[in-house]
Order: C-alpha cells, then sequence, then structure tokens
C-alpha cells in the first residue's frame, strides 16, 4: 500500500485531506457506477436541524439506503454518498480468493490469528473447514496473511455460500476515504469503537454511570453549536466516556424527547484520535439514528425496533443511567491527540493497539482500478464484534469482564 501524502487541511478541524465540496465534485458525476440514484437531504424531517442526508441504491446487494451526517450538508451528502461506495465496493469485491482449509492453505500462506477473530453462535470454526479467504496486508508486521472472506465482503443475497455464518458479517471495519490513510485510519477507528462499546456495555451499571461527560465543560466553539441545535430544539442530550483500555477516545451519544414517551432514542458512537472530533461524530450520528426512526428508510432495522414495544425496549436498556445522578467527568479529562498528518494518526492507533496487547492489523485493499476510490476493510484479531449484533458472541475482552465478575 503507497501510504505517502496524508497532510490534513489545517484548520479543516474534520481531519480530511481535502474539502467536502472536493470530494463531491470528484464523485457526483461518477455515483451512478456505483448504483445511486437518489441523493436526498432528509434534515427537515427533524427539529435538530444537524444535516442529515440519504444515498440510495435500489439493487443494492445489502442495505440500500446509505446515510451521512456532518456539521454542514456538504459534509453529510459526501458522507452518504461515500458509505454507499464503501458498500458497493464490498458486495463487488474483484480480489483473488482462495477456496481451501486453513490448514491446506497453511502449507504456503499465513493466516491472521484466527482464534482470536470473533466467533458466531451456529458454526464452529475448524481448520479443516473448506473455506473462502483472500489475501490482507498486516500493518503490524508488514506480511500478508488470509483473512475470511466472509469477514470482508457485504454480498448478502441468496443463496449464501454453504460456508457462510463461520464468522460474523457486517460492514464493521468497512472504510472509504479521499485518501487511503483516511479509509485506514477510518476503518481503524471504527473497529475501536465496536470494540469499546462491547467492552462499556458489559462494564458494572456504576462505572457506565460515572463515565458521564459534564457537556457544560465543553469548550469548542462547533460542539457548543451543535448541542445547542439539540437544546433549541426542546431535546435532552447525554454523553458517556466509553474509551476502552485501547485508549481512543470514543463516546456513546444519546438524545431523548423530555415532553414525549412517544420518540425513539437517538443513539450515536464516534471514535478518534482527537476528542473533539469523536464527540463531533457521535453526536451527528445520534441525530442521524433519529431520522432512521423518522423517515422509516433504513431496511435493516426490524420492524419491532420501529414499533412502541422496540422503543420501550431501547429506552429500559439505557433507563440505568440516568438514575441518580454521578459525579461526571470534564471533557477536558479524555486523552487524545490532534495529528496535522494521517501517517501520525496511523502509527498513533498502532502504538494504542499494541499497548492494549494487539499484535496484528489486517487490511483488505478493496479499491478498484477503474474507481480509484481507496476502500477498506480492517480487520483487528482480539478485539470485540459489535455487541448489538444478533449474532455477537462475546469475545476474548468481555469473556475476561465476565469472569471477573464471576470472580468476585
Amino acid at each position: 500500500m503507497d501510504f505517502s501524502g496524508g497532510e490534513k487541511i489545517a484548520g479543516s478541524g474534520l481531519q480530511r485531506v481535502c474539502s467536502a465540496e472536493e470530494t463531491l465534485a470528484r464523485i457526483l458525476p461518477i455515483k451512478h457506477k456505483f448504483g445511486i440514484t437518489r441523493v436526498a437531504n432528509v434534515t427537515g424531517l427533524d427539529r435538530i436541524f444537524l444535516p442529515v442526508v440519504m444515498a440510495i441504491r435500489p439493487n443494492a446487494r445489502s442495505i440500500a439506503i446509505s446515510q451521512g451526517k456532518g456539521t454542514t450538508l456538504a459534509h453529510a451528502k459526501a458522507s452518504a454518498l461515500m458509505e454507499a461506495i464503501e458498500i458497493w465496493h464490498a458486495e463487488h469485491v474483484d480480489r483473488e480468493v482462495y477456496f481451501a482449509s486453513a490448514d491446506d492453505l497453511a502449507v504456503k500462506y499465513r493466516f491472521v490469528d484466527l482464534d482470536r477473530l470473533p466467533a458466531t453462535p451456529d458454526k464452529a470454526f475448524k481448520r479443516t473447514m473448506r473455506m473462502h479467504w483472500v489475501m490482507a496486508h498486516d500493518l503490524m508486521s508488514g506480511q500478508e496473511k488470509l483473512v475470511p472472506l466472509e469477514m470482508v465482503h457485504a454480498d448478502y443475497t441468496h443463496p449464501v455460500s454453504t460456508d457462510a455464518g463461520v464468522f460474523p458479517a457486517s460492514t464493521n471495519g468497512l472504510a472509504s476515504g479521499n485518501h487511503i490513510l483516511e479509509a485506514v485510519c477510518h476503518a481503524i477507528c471504527e473497529v475501536i469503537e465496536r470494540d469499546a462499546l462491547a467492552v462499556w456495555h458489559h462494564q458494572p451499571q456504576e462505572i457506565q454511570r460515572a463515565s458521564r461527560i459534564d457537556l457544560s465543560s465543553i469548550e469548542d466553539v462547533e460542539l457548543i453549536t451543535s448541542l445547542r441545535k439539540v437544546e433549541t430544539a426542546g431535546l435532552d442530550c447525554a454523553v458517556w466516556d466509553v474509551t476502552s483500555d485501547v485508549g481512543v477516545a470514543t463516546f456513546l451519544c444519546v438524545i431523548t424527547d423530555p415532553a414525549s414517551q412517544g420518540e425513539h432514542l437517538g443513539l450515536g458512537s464516534g471514535t478518534h484520535p482527537n476528542p473533539k472530533v469523536a464527540l463531533h461524530r457521535a453526536l451527528n450520528e445520534a441525530a442521524q439514528t433519529r431520522l432512521n426512526y423518522i423517515s422509516g428508510a433504513r431496511e435493516d432495522l426490524f420492524h419491532i425496533e420501529y414499533s412502541a414495544d422496540g422503543r420501550d425496549q431501547k429506552v429500559a436498556a439505557y433507563s440505568h443511567l440516568f438514575g441518580a445522578q454521578q459525579d461526571v467527568r470534564p471533557f477536558a479529562a479524555t486523552a487524545g491527540v490532534a495529528n496535522r498528518d494521517l501517517r501520525q494518526d496511523l502509527e498513533w492507533l498502532k502504538d494504542r493497539l499494541r499497548a492494549a496487547g494487539v499484535a496484528e492489523v489486517a487490511v483488505a485493499d478493496l479499491t478498484r482500478e477503474d474507481c480509484q476510490i481507496p476502500v477498506v476493510r480492517v480487520i483487528i484479531p482480539g478485539l470485540e464484534a459489535p455487541h448489538d449484533d444478533d449474532a455477537y458472541v462475546p469475545g476474548l475482552r468481555v469473556r475476561g469482564l465476565q469472569d471477573q465478575g464471576m470472580a468476585k
């Protein structure tokens, strides 16, 4: 992979190598290549007015509706389009695929640590199984290693492969960017985010409540402006610092309506080396989630999630966080770094992962010659899969927490 370049726009605050307008100028003229037929601004469906945009792909092989968010409409539009584009790449993987058992391929090829990959409840992995594999680049060792195709592709059409279901299939760790380093750093942060959420959700309630952020301690002007939009809409916003032992700033944001028992929670999370960027992502995603339910457009949400019962279940799952007032953390207490170069971000992220005992960061490059838009899938053995997936099986880190609880 060519990691040359990667300097961020000075003062952009968004950790990108170019502006959202430049991104749009490049990808809007070719959106049809990815089956994108419509780009819809749905911001006005809610009263927060944090920009949210949908990119629609009627012939998608997974989800047909991709959503983007941001501090401006241009950022939200670029976000939606790039999410749709990255999923299209994962639906149309054009890399060499190996079909054999791990035992047979191990004679010639290296693998990531398969014992540290997330499991599923239905099929246990065996090294004698004949499965599909693709090559990835391990950023830690510099070696090429095989990873399960099931954790790379996003083609969920039927009939599925006979070896499907051994490893979790999701879009976790799938990312695009204006530069390959943008894509890689964003994908790594997403995997760290899902792991942090899984670990935090299995912590004792008193630890969870004590991680709440004092929003009045925030001094960043753009963050204050976004929070005021939520307040002006008559909504409440609460944020928890769910950063794990990996040490990359991760926040959980919940937006609620104190005047209504009938509205869905707005849930959002975000991870980034710079805590300000991480909180921006969490807050914008919480606003986006509200619009998921208001628009009813996302086909990857089950019917019960739109119902009163589904809403009540989700409210109940988070009700303990709004109990007795706990000591809250100042926002400035969240550690992080504001690098000017994406290569520095990458090395910093690798250092944090190494310190947490992570030995491999596998990157499958899905960038296509005919599109020239950097897209990658990142797999980090040892980190947890998304905990809110129906097929989630606790991994090594959560099982360690559960063992500690039993020991007490």
